[in-house]
């Protein structure tokens, strides 16, 4: 079934100004120096002029044309079938011609039965965990603690290009850290940290009353602590606390595999992390994240346009696909071309104009 039913829908096109100075991140916060009329008729007559048949198949009629935030427009289109497709959209040769000329990125989204207002109808926001929600690669940090960060980040990058497959890169790494202390997980909360507009962003999704869900390859401690900091309502990552079955998918805070321990012994004086998975249990491959997103829409009778999933690496690019709006945040090079959207901001809080919660600027 398409996902896309009905007679009528929005297309929602938001423009992202590449150039942004540093101290730019919350939402209304200044973003350049650029003269907005300027840019604001570049987003709205200039891009209209590529509204032809070839780049958009579809009968579209502009509803709205606005600035919703510093360097950021936003043009909504009334569509009929057949929709056009988003990916394609970002993808084609005049679209990638106008970001280039003028230096902006530039999210396609497509909303089937529209609200009045301008919220994107949003009930399920699904969140990688490293390198996403949290700046950092929480297996190459286990890596640093015995000084062997070199050799596991390698591997790191090459499962996250696409480069090896995400299990045999997991056993590759895990295999390496041997020796790590148990209790490692205590110190890693003291020194990881959370991505810059992460905590706006929630705290947007949660005052909307959207279901927000980390699902991670990393490891259950640092997912588990992520949740309670952020306020998220459930977390799955690998370290198992106990067995699950396909139906227990729903359960917050289940977490998967289990990373095996062993007792102290000559070479290593402490319990330590054995360098294996413990067995029986299912990894959080880019399948298994596809499974939490789709068991969720299906506990919770969610339709799949009213979800979102964001994600860096390509063991996302499986759940980034089924989602209904699923975007690369600051993703790999691979991930980048092969993801439906991409975004390439310095805060996440910029996601938050795409679902319709900029200040309106009217259209200057």
């Amino acid at each position: 079934m398409n996902r896309h039913q009905g007679d009528d829908g929005r297309l929602i096109i938001t423009f992202f100004a590449r150039e942004r100075p540093s101290n730019a991140g919350s939402v209304g916060t200044s973003r350049g120096q650029e003269d907005p009329k300027a840019q604001s008729m570049a987003c709205g007559s200039g891009f209209a002029q590529l509204m032809e048949p070839q780049v958009f198949p579809a009968s579209l009629t502009l509803e709205h044309h606005t600035r919703v935030g510093p360097g950021i427009f936003q043009s909504r289109y009334s569509v009929s079938l057949p929709f056009p497709n988003p990916k394609k959209l970002r993808h084609h040769a005049s679209i990638a011609a106008f970001e280039a000329l003028h230096a902006m990125e530039i999210v396609f989204d497509i909303v089937p039965h529209p609200p009045t207002n301008p919220l994107r109808p949003l009930k399920l926001a699904v969140f990688d965990m490293d390198s996403t929600l949290i700046n950092e690669e929480v297996i190459d940090e286990l890596a640093r603690s015995i000084n062997i960060t070199s050799a596991v980040s390698a591997i790191t990058a090459r499962a996250m290009n696409g480069e090896i497959e995400f299990e045999q890169s997991l056993r590759e790494r895990l295999a390496l850290l041997i020796g790590v202390k148990a209790d490692v997980w205590e110190e890693l909360k003291k020194t990881v940290t959370i991505a810059a507009g992460a905590g706006e962003l929630i705290e947007y999704l949660r005052a909307r009353g959207v279901m927000t869900v980390v699902v991670s390859g990393g490891f259950a401690p640092m997912a588990s602590w992520l949740k309670e900091q952020l306020g998220l309502d459930h977390a799955f990552a690998n370290h198992v606390r106990r067995p699950i079955s396909s139906s227990a998918v729903r359960r917050i805070d289940i977490s998967l595999n289990q990373l095996a321990e062993c007792p102290p012994n000559d070479a290593y004086p402490y319990t330590h992390l054995s360098g294996d998975l413990a067995p029986g249990y299912p990894i959080v491959t880019p399948e298994y994240k596809r499974h939490v997103l789709e068991s969720l829409i299906q506990e919770h009778s969610i339709p799949v346009s009213e979800t979102l999933v964001v994600g860096d690496g390509s063991n996302d690019l499986l759940m980034l696909g089924a989602a209904g709006l699923g975007i690369a945040w600051r993703a790999k090079e691979r991930v980048q071309r092969e993801a439906p959207q991409r975004l390439n901001g310095t805060t996440l809080s910029d996601l938050i104009y795409i679902l319709g919660g900029g200040v309106e600027g009217g259209n200057n």
